[in-house]
């Protein structure tokens, strides 16, 4: 159940991560990172969080972001 924004709750983000072989910046990694949509991005564009494009999008890749977050 997402919260009143509309955001995933914690939980529902960190099994998005555990489960998916890539997830959106926004808002999964932001939400289990507690940062805001800019910050997240900045991160990935200064190689924080390893990411993919996907057409247009970038996508974070799980695998590491799953190592960094010891989960």
């Amino acid at each position: 159940m997402s919260d009143h924004r509309g955001l995933p709750t914690v939980e529902e983000a960190i099994e998005e991560i555990r489960t998916k072989p890539l997830v959106s910046l926004w808002p999964t990694v932001a939400v289990v990172l507690d940062v805001s949509r800019s910050t997240v991005y900045d991160a990935a564009a200064r190689g924080e969080i390893d990411v993919m494009e996907v057409g247009r999008l970038k996508k974070a890749v799980s695998a590491p972001l799953r190592r960094k977050l010891g989960i």
